[in-house]
């Protein structure tokens, strides 16, 4: 026995498209490659914050001066 369209309401067959299955099915591969360009993004700045501040720019390790100072007098 031999059928003439063995799947008759499959929508390559019928031309029907936009039903709801496609909507959940491009809404899941959206999420999924968002999903993977945040994993990319996090390992990048990841691997890029490793290591040493090795560059000049920064000067010494020692921390900033007070910005203001106050000389105190003795009384005359």
């Amino acid at each position: 026995m031999t059928a003439t369209n063995p799947q008759p309401d499959h929508p390559r067959t019928t031309g029907k498209t936009g039903g709801p299955e496609d909507l959940k099915r491009g809404g899941r591969k959206f999420v999924l490659w968002f999903v993977l360009f945040l994993i990319v993004v996090a390992v990048a700045v990841g691997l890029s914050n490793c290591g040493g501040d090795d560059d000049p720019s920064g000067g010494g390790e020692q921390g900033l001066g007070p910005a203001a100072t106050v000389v105190l007098a003795p009384p005359s």
